[in-house]
């Protein structure tokens, strides 16, 4: 009978261990989720506003979170877009709206004071052109996708200031 009390008291030790191993573990994985779950919500608006879906299968990659530097693979030719989002002059920002069929095509048309678009060769890293203005397409709902602008803009990619001319 000592035996099985020196195994259950010992049940009890690792019980007390794995608990409170359990509980360090938690409480650095809920230290860490506000970091992951504010760069997932950018994520997501980023991928929103270029493809029209939070979680696309071949969506957008921020290639630099300080700078908002955004790469994507063009749906049209092979080649690659890199837009640089804190060189996009908000203010001065148009919504356009055309239509294809019966259903409203939107595109937002943006300048900037330096290059906000580059053509990138399949190759990512050979610049093909650069753009200080640029009309990109927006896929997603309209409403949707300037709640996601709106929070790209206000919480991660401030504006640039303008060069001085001296």
């Amino acid at each position: 009978m000592p035996r099985l009390t020196s195994a259950s008291a010992s049940s009890r030790k690792f019980r007390r261990h794995a608990a409170a191993a359990a509980a360090s573990l938690f409480g650095m994985v809920c230290l860490q989720t506000p970091a992951w779950s504010e760069a997932d919500v950018f994520q997501q608006a980023v991928n929103y506003v270029f493809t029209g879906n939070i979680e696309p299968q071949d969506g957008p990659d921020i290639v630099d979170r300080k700078s908002c530097v955004i790469m994507m693979r063009d749906p049209k030719y092979n080649r690659y877009i890199r837009y640089y989002l804190n060189r996009f002059n908000m203010d001065d920002a148009i919504f356009g709206k055309k239509y294809s069929g019966a259903r409203p095509y939107y595109e937002l048309d943006v300048k900037g004071d330096d290059v906000v678009i580059e053509y990138l060769n399949p190759d990512k890293k050979t610049v093909a052109q650069g753009y200080r203005s640029a009309q990109i397409p927006l896929p997603g709902d309209i409403d949707q996708t300037q709640k996601a602008l709106r929070l790209i803009f206000a919480d991660h990619c401030k504006a640039e200031k303008p060069k001085a001319p001296f």
